[in-house]
């Protein structure tokens, strides 16, 4: 950096008298050192405008404690130089998390300034509480932090414009509060919360959607930069390929450090994943604010954005990762306004730093501490790679902001806790999708990256948001200048017209809304009977079924074996086929499109061995893989000993794409696209309708069975058709869809904890030499030797990222098979490969625990050595579209996953035994490269979001009738529906159990919980069989949970939704009745025992 620019940023920067230290980053969170605003040059004031000092109000500690009386000096700016008492109009600039200063309420050039003066307003500004001299305590200890919260901000701004009206004799007041970035949201949210002390507000990129995973943020920078200059962009993208590839050798990490002049060098650390993804963090953040602050505003408008670093990036006498040292000198003498010297580079020292609890003079150095605890506390807004496809790599997971929420401010802030924090600010102020409130402008630009967690959608005409084209961050609220895009002086004219309004005629705001979600309409299906051809199940049929039932590999993909996420029950020799029929019934290709005439042929089986006439009709449904006739066959699988004591007739319907079931030629990825859970869910309400035909059903009681994924369609049936189902059993049904599914390495981290920690600790120590020897070419050839890799590696090997991480999941993959199905009696799960037997391999001392990793990874392969170690080549094979390739079943689910549910499992879950290796972008990509570049993370987002809203998701599921089992031990139980509001969903978790464990056959040493919660089904199915008739329209219930389960599951009392009766649930406790239980309730419990008997 020249002495003229350094001069000409030390004349534009008029921000606080500090500045940044060297050796602190120069943005962490999106956050630069000068806060979430850009620094303004100076700018002229009003006449007078010396005279405005700053004030201070006496504040309350904590508004929602009344016996908390404590109070504080919260600072404070007026100006009232253009005020007119007689129209009460007062504008209110909300502070942010930095110190604020007086020129809010003092310049003339700002739009908050020049409208101030065309309506006559009063000027204010109320500095954030914690941040600058706002301090409610002398230093910021955790114990302090809990009063820094956005919902006492908002408090802290209602208490002060109450005050503020009577001091001043204000008895019309017309408020408008303006902030923006952090203060944009608390703008919105304030209008949203206090609609009766504001007449409106002026959010400028206002971040209104808490998100822990805030990936878009890189894919927006990206995009501005590619919008500027495809070729920088791609230059950028070279640069991190190098440097991924030079920080595998110890003589490339020499190189990088003398590159970027790091300090302490990368080799002089201790090289953790967090000493790596710090790094990695210090490069793209460099970018981060070129982007954020592209010509918004003072220092900026001259240099520090796009065209600035873009500049460096396309010179060609230089390699790309130079390149990307340039940038970094650059931006560090940009930040510190002192000649760079070197990079800070030591993780350690950062949360040092951010541990510090002082205050500096300012409050500028403190400010940072005070936000990182907001984003740890409240919002999440972790800026990762996870974006899939990008110019960065995949270098910065989410879990590494996890780990520096964990070590700042104390173990308990891990995931769980920030998951919950992050969820409630969702549920507070209702995100993007539920926001409501009236009277507001909600202004973004498009090349800032916080666009991309803002509002855009409104029912009401009030709320007005505003994208700008080419701008970035708040820009709207900076002075005019020559070179503003054209958007700026529309969206300006817009909040200009609408303060208008505001304070002319003002408008009353809604009621709150409880931000309830909407049910995505159910499609009507086109058919509703279908044809089918049915024979009896004879010897060459059953000497098919035992070809295909061969030992189900144990090697896990996503989660799934190879065999499917629900291994088949052993075959009986009491499997009589007598009464056995295999069948297939002609389905829609798509139940939805009136266009596609295309049919196929879809396999079931019937067993009516047990049936009676006027007996329900139980279905399992078939999951993703082939369906398996030891399913009806084998009597002493739990529901088919139902099936025996109810009469009930038996059917099994494959699910479409999987085994014989194939509705397309092939599974090309425009093939795959009937290949849903609604159209799977239409196929078994067409079959259910056409048995119904078929076999003269009169009344028909069907209940439907499932497990796993199988599970989730169960409990889906029966919310999606409840007219054709009566219940359901949902065992171990993932119905949440997510894509980083971080909790499943959670549970197994935790379940073999609570087995052994000796066990854990080994597994723990195992992984972090992995991780330290795949640093070096020499430690790379041991891994290769010690896990017989294919292809291996050598000291001369080029291996990427994704080689790495492909490497890992690999290998803790053995682990999860190991406790996703512990304890299991189902075939070699019911003797072994659960958690006891990979811990006893852990703990043998006559290996280190590297190659104990490596024994338990055999091991659980059924003795097959060896791991492969090409990426590519995996991904050739699910990329065989044939349904004969033996990955058919793998190629089926991942598209599901991709395409609708997720469930990617990562290590983005905090300080764990397997470390940081595989992010969520591991499995994004993925995706990409099987399915396309139109499978990308926007795609599967979408799907996602699809998928929670036709469906409801844990917390807006609405079906009744269902018992939802889960095991404590299951990885999968994260997923699941552990709690309920309507008494006719049960969940019930079943302590020290894994995956399904309630659906194969009973046995002596069984967990207690099992026999508890075959009791609760049982007891449930006769309730469904007796009352599924009855229609009725309320009904008040409660249900009692088991005590041991009782942390898990809700006591708790509602109306059932429909046609439901009282569910059974065991009595461990006594029941217990609600003042809602009255007349009419006992009135409609004679009405319901009076038919049930007529009906019996």
């Amino acid at each position: 950096m020249g002495k003229l620019e350094l001069l000409l940023f030390l004349v534009l920067l008029s921000v606080a008298n500090s500045h940044r230290p060297p050796n602190r980053k120069w943005i962490l969170r999106g956050r630069p050192w000068h806060g979430l605003r850009a620094p303004r040059a100076e700018m002229p004031a009003d006449k007078g405008a010396a005279a405005i000092s700053e004030s201070y109000f006496t504040q309350e500690l904590d508004h929602f404690n009344s016996t908390n009386s404590f109070q504080w000096k919260q600072r404070y700016w007026y100006n009232p130089t253009n005020y007119n008492p007689q129209n009460g109009i007062n504008f209110l600039m909300i502070g942010g998390e930095g110190p604020e200063y007086s020129g809010e309420v003092t310049a003339t050039d700002t739009p908050f300034g020049t409208w101030g003066k065309q309506f006559n307003a009063g000027l204010w500004c109320l500095e954030h509480r914690f941040y600058g001299k706002s301090r409610p305590f002398a230093n910021q200890t955790t114990e302090n932090l809990k009063y820094l919260h956005s919902r006492q901000a908002l408090a802290d701004l209602a208490n002060f414009i109450q005050s503020m009206n009577a001091e001043h004799n204000i008895t019309d007041p017309k408020w408008v509060v303006f902030g923006g970035s952090y203060p944009g949201a608390l703008a919105l949210w304030f209008r949203e919360l206090y609609p009766n002390l504001t007449v409106g507000a002026v959010g400028s990129s206002g971040p209104v959607q808490a998100e822990m995973d805030f990936y878009q943020y890189l894919q927006v920078c990206e995009a501005s930069i590619r919008t500027y200059d495809n070729n920088c962009a791609d230059e950028i993208e070279k640069g991190f390929q190098q440097m991924v590839e030079l920080m595998n050798t110890k003589q490339g990490r020499d190189q990088l450090t003398a590159y970027f002049t790091l300090q302490p060098g990368l080799n002089d650390l201790p090289l953790t994943y967090n000493d790596i993804q710090n790094f990695y963090s210090t490069v793209f953040g460099s970018f981060q604010g070129a982007v954020q602050y592209n010509r918004v505003a003072g220092v900026y408008l001259k240099g520090g954005s796009i065209p600035d670093v873009c500049k460096l990036m396309v010179v060609t006498n230089r390699t790309p990762v130079q390149k990307l040292a340039d940038v970094n000198e650059y931006i560090t003498e940009f930040s510190t306004r002192q000649p760079f010297t070197y990079t800070a580079n030591n993780f350690s020292d950062e949360v040092t730093a951010l541990q510090d609890v002082t205050y500096d003079e300012t409050g500028e150095a403190a400010a940072t501490r005070s936000w990182i605890w907001q984003t740890c506390n409240e919002f999440g807004f972790f800026q990762t790679t996870d974006i899939g496809k990008n110019i960065f790599g995949s270098v910065y997971p989410v879990n590494s902001d996890i780990i520096l929420c964990e070590r700042v401010f104390g173990s308990q802030f891990d995931v769980d806790y920030i998951k919950l924090a992050v969820n409630k600010t969702l549920k507070a102020y209702g995100g993007r999708d539920n926001y409501n409130a009236t009277n507001v402008v909600i202004p973004n630009g498009s090349f800032d990256p916080w666009h991309a967690l803002g509002t855009y959608k409104s029912t009401d005409s009030s709320v007005v948001p505003f994208l700008i084209n080419g701008t970035a961050h708040c820009a709207d609220m900076e002075p005019t200048t020559a070179q503003d895009p054209p958007g700026l002086a529309v969206v300006r004219r817009l909040i200009f017209e609408n303060i208008q309004t505001w304070v002319n005629q003002y408008v009353d705001s809604k009621e709150p809304d409880p931000f309830a979600t909407t049910q995505a309409p159910v499609a009507k299906l086109k058919s509703h009977m279908a044809s089918v051809t049915e024979h009896k199940y004879n010897a060459s049929t059953q000497e098919e079924e035992i070809e295909r039932d061969m030992p189900q590999g144990r090697k896990m993909q996503m989660g799934r074996p190879m065999g499917g996420l629900l291994p088949d029950p052993p075959a009986h020799d009491d499997a009589d086929t007598q009464n056995l029929w295999i069948g297939t019934i002609l389905q829609d290709v798509d139940h939805f499109d009136l266009q596609n005439p295309n049919q196929f042929e879809q396999r079931y089986w019937y067993n009516a061995r047990w049936y009676k006439s006027g007996g329900p009709i139980f279905l399992m449904i078939g999951g993703e893989s082939e369906a398996s006739a030891n399913w009806v066959t084998n009597p002493n699988v739990t529901y088919l000993t139902w099936a025996q004591e109810y009469g009930a007739a038996v059917y099994q319907l494959e699910h479409r794409y999987y085994g014989k079931s194939q509705p397309t030629p092939d599974q090309s990825t425009p093939n795959l696209k009937w290949l849903t859970s609604e159209q799977m869910l239409a196929d078994l309400a067409v079959f259910i309708r056409t048995m119904n035909q078929k076999r003269g059903y009169v009344n028909p009681k069907w209940i439907t069975f499932g497990g796993s994924y199988s599970g989730a369609l169960s409990a889906w049936m029966r919310e999606t058709y409840p007219e054709l189902v009566a219940g359901a059993v949902a065992s171990s049904a993932p119905v949440v869809a997510k894509a980083d599914f971080l909790e499943y390495l959670q549970v197994v981290n935790s379940a073999i904890s609570r087995y052994s920690q000796r066990c854990a600790d080994a597994i723990g120590w195992g992984f972090r030499m992995l991780q330290k020897n795949i640093l070096t070419g020499a430690g790379r050839k041991i891994i290769s030797e010690t896990f017989k890799l294919s292809p291996p590696w050598d000291e001369n090997s080029i291996l990427t990222e994704t080689d790495f991480q492909y490497f890992f999941q690999n290998v803790y993959s053995a682990f999860q098979g190991a406790v996703q199905y512990s304890g299991d009696n189902t075939r070699e799960y019911a003797t072994g490969y659960g958690i006891k037997e990979a811990c006893a391999i852990m703990l043998d001392k006559d290996y280190t625990p590297t190659e104990n990793l490596a024994r338990v990874v055999t091991y659980m392969s059924a003795g097959e050595e060896g791991i492969d170690s090409n990426y590519l080549d995996f991904v050739a094979d699910v990329k065989n579209i044939s349904f004969d390739s033996s990955q058919a079943g793998s190629r089926s689910w991942i598209w599901q996953t991709c395409n609708e549910f997720g469930y990617f499992q990562t290590t983005d879950n905090g300080q764990s035994l397997f470390g940081s290796p595989v992010p969520v972008n591991f499995w994004v990509n993925f995706c990409t490269d099987v399915f396309g570049q139109t499978i990308d993370r926007t795609h599967i987002d979408n799907g996602i979001q699809k998928t929670l809203k036709y469906y409801g998701g844990r917390y807006n599921y609405r079906g009744t009738n269902v018992v939802l089992p889960n095991g404590s031990n299951d990885p999968w139980h994260a997923l699941g529906k552990l709690t309920s509001d309507d008494p006719s969903v049960v969940p019930y978790l079943i302590d020290g159990t894994a995956h399904c464990a309630d659906m194969y056959p009973a046995r002596p040493e069984d967990k207690p919980g099992l026999a508890v919660v075959r009791k609760i089904i049982a007891d449930n199915i006769e309730k469904w069989i007796s009352f599924s008739d009855i229609q009725t329209t309320t009904s008040s219930s409660t249900t009692t949970s088991p005590a041991h389960t009782s942390a898990h599951l809700s006591t708790t009392t509602s109306a059932v939704k429909s046609t439901s009766p009282n569910p059974v649930t065991p009595q461990t406790q006594p029941e217990t009745t609600t003042k809602t239980a009255s007349t009419c309730h006992t009135l409609a419990g004679v009405l319901l025992l009076v038919l049930s008997a007529t009906l019996l």
